[in-house]
């Protein structure tokens, strides 16, 4: 873990839930380093921490992602980010939300202020997304961003926490970030005890998981998982059958050296996270092919 303490600062970042710096490391590159925010009394936060676990994850599923690391600045740790512009050698990005606002307007702002069910909401959204000039451009990612979230726990991803990449003429899906809102990432190590103990508790969180498909900017999450992953399965095919080649190729070996390893989190954790994507890699597959 690198301590970053006399890297130079660039500035406080964009406008963001959780404090950001820009800094400029010794050879040049500009990284951004967020911070866990801090909660108040026995809460915990691994937010950070856990964003470069789902880091590992979307690389080891073959999906493009920010290159995350702990680090140290001023004794205050935080994940450390190499700027993706630079990453992918981009002219700029800009977010979904940004985007999806000034092509569609007042419809973009209905879906945000809709009190559909789950599943017809899930309609809707993908509705509107689906007509975006470019989707078909970086349709494969949007979906496979959905299936990766519903993987990590992720109930985080509005569409403030996704961007097109614009390099000249191309336009371009860009690596997954801002995923520490996952992996049960808030749950103390007395939760987790009692989780690990039996599976049906695991099962529970999946049941029970809501998303955002990257599209709501709600707080609270209204769209079912399972609802999207059946959606996907029925409109989005070779979408998924690609999908689950990644799916069932992710080498969980690999992954279970890289928890073994990761320094600060507990034993207890560290079963946690195995067991939780070992289960939901199971799940997800066995949802996904169900009925075909």
């Amino acid at each position: 873990m690198r301590d970053v303490t006399n890297w130079t600062f660039i500035s406080h970042g964009e406008k963001s839930t959780l404090e950001k710096v820009e800094l400029l490391s010794p050879d040049e590159n500009e990284y951004i380093m967020k911070y866990p925010r801090e909660l108040s009394g026995d809460r915990v936060n691994w937010e950070d921490v856990n964003e470069v676990i789902g880091a590992k994850i979307a690389q080891l599923l073959n999906l493009k992602t920010v290159e995350a690391e702990i680090a140290y600045r001023n004794g205050k740790r935080g994940c450390l980010m190499l700027h993706f512009l630079r990453q992918y050698d981009a002219d700029q990005g800009e977010p979904g939300a940004g985007l999806l606002s000034a092509f569609f307007g007042e419809e973009y702002e209905g879906i945000q202020n809709s009190d559909l069910n789950s599943f017809e909401l899930l309609i809707q959204a993908f509705n509107l997304i689906e007509r975006y000039p470019v989707f078909n451009l970086v349709k494969y990612e949007y979906i496979s961003m959905n299936v990766f979230d519903i993987l990590i726990g992720n109930q985080d991803r509005h569409p403030f926490n996704w961007q097109l990449l614009f390099k000249g003429n191309d336009v371009f899906f860009g690596p997954l970030y801002d995923n520490g809102a996952s992996l049960g990432w808030q749950l103390p190590e007395q939760r987790l005890e009692k989780i690990i103990q039996k599976e049906e508790e695991m099962l529970k969180l999946y049941k029970k998981m809501k998303v955002k498909i990257g599209l709501i900017e709600n707080t609270q999450p209204p769209i079912k998982a399972q609802d999207v992953l059946e959606y996907c399965k029925m409109h989005f095919p070779n979408e998924i059958r690609q999908v689950l080649i990644n799916l069932e190729e992710f080498n969980l070996e690999a992954y279970n050296d890289f928890i073994d390893t990761f320094p600060l989190i507990s034993t207890v954790r560290k079963h946690f996270l195995k067991e939780f994507i070992r289960q939901r890699i199971n799940k997800i597959i066995f949802d996904l092919r169900k009925g075909g």
